[in-house]
């Protein structure tokens, strides 16, 4: 207990005051530090080639890296779902992009493909992309609606989208 309040005394005796910050600042803050990185660079300019290829936001891709792994290129579900874009390795696979899916540029090529597709399928509709994205393209129909179990991540995409659209990237 003692060492405890010693603890506690030179904390506030010896630190700044560090302002309180709002979730959203740190998200910021670690989207913005970990895309500087030589890592992040390499997911930049994934992101952005691919982006282009497929015609979808960029933006929109990062925040469902983020949603998906927080940017950790070794993330693994539980469910087995892989690497930045959490990529199930049968997804992965089908869409003839490579044969490594911990490569940043695969796993990148391959979940912005993917979702190009869901747009496309859904005509257009980001909405149930996503929630095909997180679910499965058989579970979502055509045109909707959004099974309740994707709403939750759909919401947290958008929600990711919001925070990267006022990063510094």
């Amino acid at each position: 207990m003692r060492l405890i309040v010693v603890m506690a005394l030179c904390l506030i005796l010896c630190c700044p005051v560090a302002q309180a910050q709002t979730l959203e600042q740190v998200k910021k803050q670690h989207i913005e530090k970990t895309l500087k990185t030589a890592e992040g660079q390499q997911i930049k300019k994934a992101v952005k080639k691919y982006s282009e290829m497929y015609k979808i936001d960029e933006k929109l891709v990062l925040a469902v890296i983020m949603t998906e792994s927080n940017f950790n290129k070794g993330a693994v579900s539980p469910c087995g779902a892989t690497g930045l874009m959490q990529l199930i390795p049968s997804t992965f696979a089908a869409r003839n992009v490579g044969n490594n899916i911990w490569d940043i540029d695969q796993n990148i090529h391959a979940g912005t493909k993917h979702l190009a597709g869901l747009r496309d399928r859904h005509k257009g509709n980001v909405y149930l992309a996503l929630s095909s994205y997180n679910l499965g393209g058989a579970r979502v129909p055509v045109q909707g609606p959004t099974p309740e179990a994707a709403k939750g991540y759909v919401n947290r995409v958008f929600y990711h989208l919001s925070i990267i659209e006022t990063a510094k990237i």
